[in-house]
C-alpha cells in the first residue's frame, strides 16, 4: 500500500499529505479502462490535438483484450498518437518500478493493443458494419462488445474532461459516441 502510495504522490495524484489533487479526482472518474495512463494522456493534452475519429479509435486500444491471429498495421494518422499511448505507458511503468512495485513494463506496454483502432477508425468514418468485419478477424460479436465498451469508456472521458473544466475535450469524446452508436452496432436486439 505504501508503494502504491508512492506512485500516486510521484505522478501528482495525491499530495505529500495524502490529500487528493486535482488529477486524482480525474482519475475517479475512469473506472473502464487504465485510469492512470488516461488520466496522464488528459493533462498532457495528448488528445486535444486529435480528431474526434482519432481520439475515439485511440481509446480502443484501452478497452480492446483479445487475441488477433494479424495484428493490423495503423495509418499515419493513428500510429503516431499509439506511440505516445506507448510512450506513456513506459513512462507509467517506469515511475511504478522506482516506487518498488514490481511491474514488467513491455508486458505492460504490450497490454494496450491496436488491433482495433483502424476498425473503429474507419467505423467513426462511416464504413459499413460488413466492410469492418472485412478489416478484421475478431468475431462479430467482440467487435459490437468493443463498440459497447468503447462508448462507456468516452462517456467516462468527458466526464473526466469537465473536471478539468475542459469544455472543448468533453464535447470531442461525446461527438465520438455519437459516431460510434449507429447502425447495428448499438440496435436494441438482432433478432428483429
Amino acid at each position: 500500500l505504501k508503494c502504491r502510495k508512492r506512485v500516486l504522490r510521484r505522478l501528482g495524484y495525491a499530495s505529500a499529505s495524502d490529500v487528493i489533487e486535482l488529477k486524482g479526482r480525474v482519475s475517479c472518474e475512469i473506472s473502464a479502462a487504465d485510469e492512470l495512463i488516461l488520466t496522464e494522456l488528459l493533462f498532457s493534452g495528448s488528445f486535444n490535438e486529435l480528431s474526434v475519429e482519432q481520439a475515439t479509435a485511440l481509446m480502443s486500444c484501452f478497452i480492446f483484450d483479445e487475441k488477433v491471429k494479424q495484428t493490423p498495421t495503423l495509418p499515419p494518422e493513428l500510429s503516431a498518437p499509439y506511440k505516445n499511448v506507448q510512450e506513456m505507458c513506459r513512462h507509467v511503468g517506469q515511475v511504478v518500478k522506482e516506487c518498488k512495485l514490481e511491474m514488467d513494463v513491455e508486458a505492460y506496454v504490450q497490454s494496450f493493443k491496436p488491433d482495433m483502432m483502424g476498425v473503429v477508425f474507419a467505423w467513426c468514418k462511416g464504413a459499413q458494419f460488413s466492410q469492418i468485419c472485412k478489416m478484421t478477424d475478431v468475431f462479430e460479436g467482440s467487435i459490437i462488445r468493443c463498440f459497447r465498451r468503447l462508448e462507456e469508456v468516452l462517456r467516462q472521458m468527458a466526464q473526466a474532461s469537465k473536471v478539468i473544466g475542459n469544455e472543448q475535450l468533453s464535447e470531442k469524446f461525446l461527438t465520438g459516441i455519437t459516431c460510434i452508436k449507429r447502425d447495428i452496432v448499438f440496435a436494441a436486439s438482432l433478432y428483429l
